[in-house]
């Protein structure tokens, strides 16, 4: 490094807060005061290196890192990308107009699913609670265009993914409850009763009247647990019901 001796002349640069001369530099930061070396730049030394090297490092490892973790996220929406698209493949083909498609019944009584309007064209009937019918994919499209409501309100559910999507009615069924969600609430579960309180309040209807049919003609195949905690989520008093369903079947019999 060069001496400063008497002779020699600082001058400041206004805009740097630069003191300099004409031999080298010296660089006035708070309280500490550094002697640069010639054209102005800082005299390096082994530890600023190693710290420059190590921080580079330490970026170049984190951008690996990075690099490698967004590879994996692009592979993996890659392969579900893949599969939805091959589900899409299959579900979309037509269906044929001679396929036997099942259909299953969700009340507990009569179900009429006709293919004309006002009972007209063919009748499927069904008689139980889950009853399945097997029914021509060209009737059912048909049924299914008169009897929408029906659907709509959870009456009855199609048993074929792919015709509900080919006609669209992927929300409309999935909103209502299956047959395994609808034991799940005779179960009396707490997951069952969740589910009652999310069904629509036809389908909730419909829970209530199977419970009160099945108190008259099995009452030991009932919970009174389940019974009791419909009752109120539903503020109808089912035994009270159960009790008035029995009076009408046998006359004689004492409503207490």
């Amino acid at each position: 490094m060069e001496k400063l001796n008497e002779s020699t002349i600082f001058k400041l640069n206004p805009s740097t807060g630069i003191f300099y001369y004409t031999q080298g530099e010296i660089i006035m930061t708070g309280k500490t005061t550094k002697v640069g070396a010639k054209n102005g730049k800082s005299p390096s030394t082994p530890n600023s290196t190693n710290k420059l090297q190590d921080a580079r490092d330490k970026y170049i490892k984190e951008l690996e890192e990075e690099n490698a973790l967004l590879q994996a996220q692009l592979t993996e929406r890659g392969q579900l990308l893949a599969k939805e698209e091959i589900i899409f493949e299959e579900e979309e083909f037509d269906v044929s107009p001679t396929a036997y498609i099942k259909v299953m019944s969700l009340l507990p009584h009569r179900l009429n699913l006709c293919t004309k309007e006002r009972g007209q064209g063919n009748v499927y009937k069904f008689d139980t609670l889950f009853q399945v019918k097997r029914i021509m994919y060209k009737d059912l499209a048909e049924v299914l265009e008169v009897n929408r409501s029906f659907l709509d309100r959870g009456y009855f559910a199609v048993l074929n993914r792919k015709v509900v999507r080919l006609n669209g009615l992927d929300e409309m069924q999935d909103k209502n409850l299956d047959k395994e969600k609808i034991e799940e609430v005779f179960l009396g579960t707490d997951e069952g009763l969740s589910l009652y309180a999310s069904a629509s309040e036809s389908q909730q209807k419909v829970i209530v009247d199977v419970l009160v049919e099945k108190m008259i003609s099995d009452p030991d195949s009932v919970d009174l647990n389940t019974v009791d905690k419909i009752s109120r989520m539903s503020k109808i008093n089912l035994s009270q019901k159960a009790e008035e369903g029995r009076y009408l079947l046998n006359p004689e019999s004492t409503i207490e």
